[in-house]
């Protein structure tokens, strides 16, 4: 299992989000704890890379940008979007 980070930055997206996009965040939030390498790579050009990139939602209208430090078994969130 992994461990999902979030600092101010983040957790200021995250209190904007309408109360729709919510439940769709927590379950991408689960999703992220339990396989973070199932989101695609930012850089096509780099497919391993650990900065990632899932979209959530049920019309996919957010999207959250991540980076998977592996060794210590840490998903830092970088940017969250929603655009629903």
């Amino acid at each position: 299992m992994y461990r999902v980070v979030t600092d101010d930055h983040i957790q200021h997206q995250l209190d904007a989000l309408p109360a729709a996009a919510l439940a769709a965040f927590a379950e991408l939030r689960v999703l992220l704890e339990l396989d973070p390498w199932a989101g695609g790579p930012v850089s096509p050009a780099n497919p391993d890379g650990p900065v990632r990139t899932m979209s959530f939602g049920p019309g996919h209208e957010g999207v959250v940008a991540y980076l998977i430090l592996e060794s210590e078994r840490r998903v830092d969130l970088v940017q969250i979007a929603w655009l629903g």
